[in-house]
């Protein structure tokens, strides 16, 4: 009866200790190595004012297929002078090391979120993208800064929609 009791009182012991060393820990599972990838675009030759154009959102798809389902894509926002810096798991963390097509649209803002479509006419928001401007490599502990892009309004034609583009309305 002893020995039960003490098995017990070892196993009540025991089973806090394992579950605390199996847990992910109060913020979830250590997310990946991310490396900083930054930038600048422009529209016309200048920052785009947001008022004026819409604000525009860039993200990093992997290169040559279609994201899992469940994996994190970065993204960002530019700013007000065009910088950019991406995020993955937290602000300005970057990206995993690997290769990417970079895309970005043009959304109109207005109260409760982001809305398509696109105002740059589904000229840059596709994956598949071959232009060379926008395949990015990023390196392990190492930043990575994509070459100022500028963007020529008056040189874009409408491109059709394809499943990565926004449809017309609210952002999720």
């Amino acid at each position: 009866m002893l020995q039960t009791k003490l098995s017990r009182l070892l196993l009540l012991l025991l089973v806090p200790v394992l579950i605390a060393g199996c847990s992910k820990g109060p913020d979830g599972p250590t997310p990946p190595k991310t490396s900083v990838v930054s930038g600048t675009v422009l529209v016309n030759g200048k920052p785009a004012p947001v008022i004026e154009y819409g604000q525009i959102e860039l993200k990093l798809y992997p290169k040559g297929r279609d994201p899992k389902p469940g994996e994190r894509i970065p993204k960002c926002l530019a700013d007000k002078d065009g910088n950019f810096v991406f995020n993955s798991y937290r602000a300005g963390d970057g990206a995993v090391p690997g290769e990417y097509v970079l895309t970005m649209e043009m959304l109109r803002v207005a109260l409760g979120g982001l809305f398509g479509p696109d105002r740059f006419g589904n000229n840059f928001n596709s994956p598949s993208s071959t232009d060379p401007r926008f395949q990015v490599t990023v390196v392990d502990d190492e930043p990575t800064v994509i070459p100022t892009i500028d963007i020529k309004l008056d040189e874009l034609k409408q491109q059709p929609a394809h499943k990565y583009a926004s449809p017309a309305g609210k952002r999720e």
